[in-house]
């Protein structure tokens, strides 16, 4: 624990250095021998985080910690703008709605918004879920391009629960489907009793976001509980597409 505290701290000192450091500053900086401060500097040189600048130059930042910030930060911005469109939605049938972003090949859950009665299950703020479980996480699968997709569906597709589905094909079909619907409908998938209905959110080139779902206990929702809520959630999502000026390409309205 110790180490890896030292290499968080190293980190931070580097990219708050207003020129390359030095590995005799770190060092003093950070309190330990230059050995000690060279497998440190060492340890984020390999993971991409720093750079040196050449012999005896020191060390920089490099453009990855950037980019951890800027999606960050799109993050927060994905987060609120989700919960003003979609918050109504919530609050008109008095259910959960959960947010997803896409990372790798799975969907990690940034926020989850109730109203009314507050409903237990597996997607809380933080876990997250492979693409092909739920509805959240197929709605990003149905939305990545055709290699990727195809790369996913060699990968170990493992079940949560019987509904859970893990054959490629039927995985194909379902992707159809969900571009078609542009909503997609998960049934006792995640959790036993527990349905969604999600959206994707893709940005104006057409690149899977996000998603966002509805959630209630299976036995809640009629046929027609569930089209309504899917044509409210299509609408929220362009609403949420057009209030952040064109940032997110509005998701599919079948």
């Amino acid at each position: 624990m110790s180490s890896a505290l030292k290499v968080f701290e190293a980190l931070e000192l580097i990219c708050q250095a207003q020129q390359p450091i030095s590995l005799d500053q770190l060092a003093r900086s950070l309190e330990v021998s230059g050995p000690t401060a060279y497998r440190i500097v060492n340890t984020l040189i390999e993971t991409n985080f720093v750079k040196p600048h050449g012999y005896r130059q020191g060390y920089s930042a490099t453009m990855k910690i950037f980019g951890l910030g800027a999606q960050y930060a799109g993050s927060f911005e994905f987060r609120d703008a989700a919960r003003r469109a979609f918050r109504p939605v919530g609050m008109r049938f008095a259910e959960t709605i959960t947010v997803a972003k896409a990372d790798g090949f799975e969907a990690v859950f940034i926020d989850k918004i109730r109203a009314g009665a507050s409903l237990v299950f597996y997607c809380d703020i933080g876990r997250s879920l492979p693409l092909h479980v739920g509805a959240a996480p197929r709605s990003i699968l149905a939305h990545l391009g055709d290699e990727e997709f195809e790369s996913y569906l060699q990968t170990d597709l493992l079940a949560r629960t019987t509904e859970t589905l893990t054959d490629p094909d039927e995985l194909r079909a379902a992707r159809d489907r969900a571009r078609a619907d542009g909503f997609v409908l998960s049934v006792d998938e995640v959790d036993r009793g527990v349905s969604g209905i999600a959206v994707p959110i893709l940005d104006p080139a057409g690149q899977i976001l996000g998603a966002v779902a509805i959630a209630n206990t299976s036995s809640a929702w009629s046929a027609a509980d569930r089209a309504a809520r899917a044509e409210a959630m299509k609408a929220a999502a362009a609403g949420m597409a057009e209030a952040m000026g064109g940032g997110m390409a509005k998701s599919a309205i079948g």
